[in-house]
């Protein structure tokens, strides 16, 4: 069998002198930090200090040289298509050894030496020099550092600005040793023929992506997408691959930062429709291998070696579905509809981002109206399993997964029938009552209240919401919006549950037990959010007192005082609206009882019903 790689021990000089790198797709930019930087110069310098000692008054011969202990630099992989040199690994490294050369090039005096270093730094076309390392992309910033000129921002991509900042750096390191001429001397022979890499060529393309994964598995900090996408473009002919790597550059422009988390959510939506916790392991952990290993998916995507139309699969892949669904990601989680902000944001979901993307076509037209849907009726989802009190996080997972499939090419006027059969179903299996004829009865709503039945972010969010629709309708200001009375709990500036029912004896007298009254005082009817300070400042005050606090509250406090409803005219048009639409209406309480709160659990059911949108 052919040997594809060819291994081969050089020094620093022999690595860098006269050669020309290009830097393939499948590197990143030039990223090393400082801290990274420092580490590497304090490791030569090490070994070369231990080795100058013992010979620091000796003349440097290349016989004195050769007794220093070498210092190895790892392994960098070149990959060499059409007479011209790739770096498939160890760009930051060599990237590196050439900025420590031109601070060296500077620092030295002696001419012998700089002609010895500035080969290895750059060589020179008929008009300009020519760097070592990724011209095209490096010129600028190695130029400003050759020849001693300030940079001239802005800075046209991550590796100028990591090249300016790292070789400040390096300088700043270097000066700090105070060598003096020999020293010097001595680091700069050190530097060229003592420090040792191994180059390994790779002569067959076919082995380059491979290759480039189990080099980055070992502990090189690519992310994922990044090595999918080497191996992805790496089996495309080197024709097609700058093509198609701008192409994923682009796209990926659009997810910078979440690149991972779009490629775990799309195959999430492509892939998985029911809860599989193998399965979302191996796309959470390993999804770049998952594309390639799976039993089921792998055939489906074909783009292993073996597979038929592998290329044009990838092409396909690249141009249409990664284009698209990036774009389509990005504009989702940047969104500013309510509703994915409310899932997202205050209830920490996310699989609306995977039915979105499930529900899309590639440039669907559509793709708003099924954004506002999808984002409307997950909150909707939510929000109705967890006022019917039958909310697992177990089954909501499935039922999300259930949804990838169910979304996929049906007309949105079918999104409601979809998501209420869902809710009816989760309902008579939790309850085993196969009889439910409302996505929310009041049976089952009046149960829920504070550490009744639904957890408190919930709780909050549904007063918040009530909150902000009784504003919303009666042209009052929202103190702050439903995000921020949802989540923020401070005592100073925060929202809080407050208890209507105090404790204190008047109250327990209305109530058959103190068992019930400790129970029933936790109701949602019997509860509100105050802000701040009120409602520690109400404590265990008789009613009669607590609705001077509320007098000064939100305005489902307001509502139970008389005061409230001569000051407030549109309140009043809105009041007799909602009696039309409900048969309910607010009214004040000069006592608050049982019966009052059963009246406001009811009025609390009418308006809960208008917002979620419950027939």
């Amino acid at each position: 069998m052919a040997q594809n790689i060819e291994p081969y021990r050089q020094t620093a000089e022999a690595c860098l002198k006269d050669k020309t790198y290009y830097v393939d797709f499948y590197q990143r930019e030039y990223v090393w930090n400082k801290n990274t930087v420092d580490i590497l110069l304090e490791d030569i310098f090490e070994v070369f200090e231990q080795s100058f000692e013992p010979f620091k008054d000796a003349d440097m011969t290349p016989e004195v040289m050769e007794k220093f202990n070498w210092y190895y630099l790892n392994v960098f992989i070149t990959n060499k298509i059409n007479s011209k040199t790739y770096i498939v690994d160890g760009q930051q490294r060599l990237s590196t050894l050439t900025l420590i050369a031109a601070k060296l090039y500077h620092l030295t005096t002696d001419k012998d030496l700089k002609d010895l270093l500035l080969p290895c730094i750059c060589g020179k076309d008929w008009k300009s020099s020519v760097y070592r390392i990724d011209n095209d992309k490096r010129k600028r910033a190695m130029d400003s550092i050759l020849y001693e000129k300030e940079f001239e921002k802005p800075y046209k991509n991550q590796t100028e600005q990591t090249i300016i900042e790292r070789y400040a750096d390096i300088s700043n390191f270097i000066d700090k040793k105070r060598l003096d001429e020999k020293k010097l001397s001595a680091f700069i022979y050190y530097f060229l023929y003592k420090l040792v890499l191994v180059e390994l060529s790779i002569d067959n393309q076919d082995d380059t992506a491979m290759v480039f994964e189990v080099i980055n598995d070992r502990g090189e900090a690519l992310k994922p997408f990044e090595i999918l996408k080497g191996k992805l473009i790496g089996a495309l002919n080197k024709t097609d691959t700058d093509i198609y790597s701008e192409k994923w550059d682009k796209a990926m422009l659009s997810v910078q930062g979440v690149e991972d988390q779009f490629f775990v959510n799309y195959l999430k939506s492509r892939f998985i429709f029911k809860r599989n916790s193998e399965k979302e392991n191996q796309i959470n952990n390993a999804y770049h291998r998952y594309m390639f290993d799976d039993k089921d998916d792998a055939p489906v995507l074909s783009f292993r070696k073996t597979d038929k139309n592998r290329i044009s699969n990838i092409k396909d892949f690249i141009e249409n579905d990664v284009t698209y669904y990036s774009y389509l990601y990005s504009k989702i989680i940047k969104n500013q509809n309510i509703f994915l902000k409310y899932n997202n944001e205050i209830h920490k979901l996310d699989g609306q981002y995977q039915l979105i993307l499930s529900a899309c076509s590639i440039n669907d037209s559509e793709e708003d109206k099924k954004i506002d849907l999808i984002a409307k009726e997950y909150d909707r989802l939510n929000m109705l399993l967890r006022m019917n009190g039958v909310y697992n996080s177990n089954d909501f997972h499935s039922i999300s997964y259930s949804l990838n499939e169910k979304l996929k090419n049906i007309p949105v006027e079918n999104y409601r029938q979809v998501f209420d059969e869902i809710i009816k179903k989760q309902i008579e299996e939790s309850t085993k009552n196969s009889n439910i004829s409302s996505v929310l009865e009041y049976q089952r709503f009046s149960q829920i209240g504070y550490n009744k039945n639904i957890d408190q972010t919930a709780l909050y969010y549904i007063l918040a919401r009530v909150e902000n629709f009784i504003c919303e309708k009666t042209n009052l200001n929202l103190e702050n919006d439903v995000q921020y009375m949802s989540t923020k709990h401070s005592n100073v500036t925060g929202y809080h549950i407050e208890h209507i029912f105090s404790d204190n004896d008047e109250n327990k007298s209305y109530f058959s037990s103190e068992e019930v009254f400790w129970n029933e005082r936790n109701d949602i009817g019997a509860l509100l959010l105050l802000k701040g300070r009120s409602n520690i400042s109400s404590g265990n005050e008789p009613y009669n007192d607590k609705i001077k606090t509320y007098s000064h509250g939100t305005i489902w406090a307001k509502t139970l005082c008389p005061s409230f409803y001569h000051a407030n005219p549109d309140f009043k048009d809105f009041n007799n609206w909602l009696k039309k639409q409900t048969g309910k209406e607010f009214v004040s309480y000069d006592n608050f009882t049982p019966q009052a709160m059963e009246e406001r659990c009811r009025l609390l059911y009418e308006i809960v019903k208008i917002i979620w949108d419950v027939k």
